[in-house]
């Protein structure tokens, strides 16, 4: 199988090392950036004045990872991991970004929106996983590819315990509305 074989001379240690630390960081971010809504959505919910149904549709961001499903397949074929990647961090960052200026539309449209950019959030990160699970095997030999992503995994840990306080703290201090422009 050609992914078994990585050469050893293009493919350095200490390169595949780094690209194995960005992609932990990314998927720290990735895990704060889902974790916003749990922790500033009570002062989401009291400004915005949403009941808790609403809340629970806007939670919904696995409906836009869901519904990504089949399409990022078919954009790390064509286009690759790298160029995905990029994209799928720009996006789903201005969509974390966003989130944040929520509470200038009317409040009947300020809920709609948070759910769109919740759905739109979703949807950015869905390529993520995927993309990382390609990289790992392009850069790592068989043996290696286990502990690989065993790390890259372990960022979602990382990041709950590092984001959490720090975006609990943001919320009180600053607003929620910070919460998301900063993790944007």
């Amino acid at each position: 199988m050609i992914l078994d074989t990585v050469d050893e001379k293009k493919k350095g240690v200490h390169t595949r090392y780094l690209i194995l630390l960005i992609i932990f960081i990314v998927t720290a971010v990735n895990y704060a950036d889902r974790a916003t809504l749990s922790i500033a959505g009570t002062e989401v919910a009291k400004e915005l004045q949403l009941s808790a149904v609403s809340m629970g549709y806007i939670f919904l961001l696995l409906a836009g990872l869901l519904a990504d499903a089949n399409p990022r397949r078919w954009l790390l074929d064509k286009f690759g991991s790298k160029k995905v990647y990029t994209y799928s961090l720009f996006f789903w960052s201005l969509f974390t970004f966003l989130q944040g200026f929520v509470d200038m539309f009317p409040l009947a449209w300020a809920g709609i929106s948070m759910f769109f950019m919740r759905f739109m959030l979703g949807f950015s990160e869905a390529p993520s996983f995927p993309a990382n699970a390609r990289i790992v095997a392009a850069w790592f030999p068989t043996k290696e590819r286990g502990t690989a992503s065993a790390i890259f995994n372990s960022a979602q840990y990382f990041s709950l315990a590092l984001f959490s306080p720090l975006l609990g703290w943001l919320t009180f201090a600053w607003g929620w509305e910070h919460v998301f422009t900063v993790m944007g």
